[in-house]
C-alpha cells in the first residue's frame, strides 16, 4: 500500500509547530484553551508580558490561523480556534496514530 502525504498537510503542521516552538505562544494557547476569549491585556497580565510583547505572539498565532481575533469597543478579545487546530495538526496525528 502507498502513502501519500499531502504537500499543504505538511507545510500546515509544520508552521503550526513552528509557531507553537516558542514557549511564550505554546502559553498563550493553553491559557486560551482553559479561559476562553481574553483582552490582550488580560494575557499579558496572566503571563507577566509587555502588551508589544504579547501584540507579537497574538499576530503568529493569527498568522497560522489558530486564534481568531475580534475588536469590541477598546479592547481585542482573542480566542482559540480549536477547529482550525486540529485541523492543521491531522497530519501529525496520522503519524502518531496506531494503524487502524
Amino acid at each position: 500500500m502507498e502513502a501519500r502525504v499531502q504537500p499543504d498537510d505538511t507545510q500546515d503542521v509544520v508552521r503550526v509547530l513552528a509557531a507553537l516552538s516558542d514557549v511564550n505562544r505554546y502559553r498563550i494557547v493553553e491559557l486560551l484553551a482553559t479561559a476562553g476569549e481574553l483582552s490582550c491585556g488580560t494575557i499579558g497580565n496572566a503571563l507577566g508580558m509587555s502588551a508589544s510583547l504579547i501584540s507579537h505572539h497574538l499576530g503568529v498565532l493569527e498568522g497560522v490561523c489558530i486564534i481568531q481575533r475580534r475588536k469590541d469597543g477598546l479592547w481585542t478579545l482573542n480566542r482559540l480556534r480549536r477547529d482550525e487546530l486540529a485541523r492543521r495538526l491531522s497530519g501529525l496525528q496520522r503519524i502518531v496514530a496506531p494503524d487502524s
